[in-house]
């Protein structure tokens, strides 16, 4: 039985009598990479414990105060901080009938964190938009029938990105299999389906299929015309699905181009280093300095913001990003630019 990173969890499963079956399903209800995160907060918190003679599994709350107080007084950040709560209440003893992450305690010391020192966010984008569309539609990445393997997937990677809103997890699920992939007549959309299978980061969501419109279709009368098709995700897609087809070796839709992994499933962390890259060399195609401090989660803010300056109704960008309030979208993505889902990007 598998139990990566959350053994210690697991193994108090079985002393409670559940079967390896049952708990090994139990532990799958949590993403690989959660409890990964999950099983290195918790061996902090293990040698913090050790260190004060103090049982980890059965300490009392007192103790788990304590510690966060010291993580807190450290620099660390309210919500590094819940990430904290959440891994130890994964492996902490049940208080009662209730979590350890739920005690009354606990979520006042969280509330009093966050009051204490409230996350600084910036409303100004650290890159421009306008920027990176006009550096892929030039070389390196086209003509993009000829373009370099890593050219190529660069390219799709952000434009699947910044059309779709999803999240670099969505982006991953996403496959080349019949079931999941179609495209309409005449190529004027596409219409992605997640894998069988797949849970969204927020289980209370629904996978919903990633739906990308053809941008400027041919036939083009103007040579501008011609040049904004270079940004349609549909042609990007549709030229990256035929090319890598012939060192694919999995149905995974974004999968590696270079040795040793060629062809393989691309991780998480190697699409949002895709976005990030593609960011900077489109940037250094206009001859400018990469921009810093680029995450791949920027995306999401950027093209969600856009999208609502263009006229998008609100809950339609929510639901093509998978927030389930507005609230969400207005306290941690909303960002001050000048005056998109799908086309609506592009357009600015």
């Amino acid at each position: 039985m598998e139990t990566v990173g959350l053994a210690p969890e697991g193994a108090q499963y079985l002393e409670a009598g559940l079967s390896a079956g049952v708990v090994e399903t139990i532990l799958s209800s949590r993403a690989p990479s959660t409890r990964k995160l999950y099983g290195l907060k918790w061996n902090v918190f293990i040698d913090w414990c050790r260190r004060r003679e103090v049982d980890p599994v059965n300490c009392p709350v007192a103790s788990v105060l304590e510690f966060l107080q010291d993580r807190f007084s450290s620099g660390l950040t309210p919500s590094t901080l819940k990430v904290y709560v959440a891994a130890i209440a994964a492996f902490h003893a049940p208080l009662g009938d209730g979590s350890l992450g739920r005690h009354q305690l606990i979520v006042r010391f969280l509330r009093g964190a966050w009051r204490m020192r409230p996350a600084a966010r910036t409303r100004v984008p650290s890159w421009d938009l306008a920027v990176v569309l006009e550096g892929l539609a030039e070389a390196p990445f086209e003509p993009l029938e000829s373009a370099e393997a890593k050219n190529l997937t660069l390219k799709v990677a952000f434009l699947l990105a910044i059309t779709s809103l999803r999240r670099v997890g969505d982006l991953q699920a996403l496959s080349i299999s019949n079931e999941c992939l179609e495209f309409a007549p005449g190529n004027i959309k596409a219409i992605l389906h997640p894998r069988p299978g797949y849970l969204p980061k927020v289980p209370s969501n629904v996978a919903r299929p990633t739906v990308l419109q053809a941008f400027h279709p041919p036939p083009h009368l103007t040579a501008d015309e011609e040049r904004l098709h270079r940004l349609c995700p549909v042609r990007a897609l549709g030229i990256y699905i035929q090319r890598s087809s012939s060192w694919q070796k999995a149905d995974q839709l974004l999968v590696c181009f270079g040795s040793p992994k060629k062809g393989f499933p691309a991780s998480k962390q190697t699409i949002s280093n895709w976005i990030v890259n593609a960011i900077s060399t489109a940037y250094q195609v206009r001859g400018m300095p990469s921009p810093l401090a680029v995450r791949a989660h920027s995306t999401r803010g950027i093209a969600s913001s856009r999208a609502l300056l263009a006229g998008a109704p609100i809950q339609e960008v929510c639901d093509a990003a998978g927030w389930a309030t507005p609230h969400t979208f207005i306290r941690f993505y909303s960002l001050d630019i000048p005056s998109t889902p799908g086309s609506l990007v592009l357009a600015s």
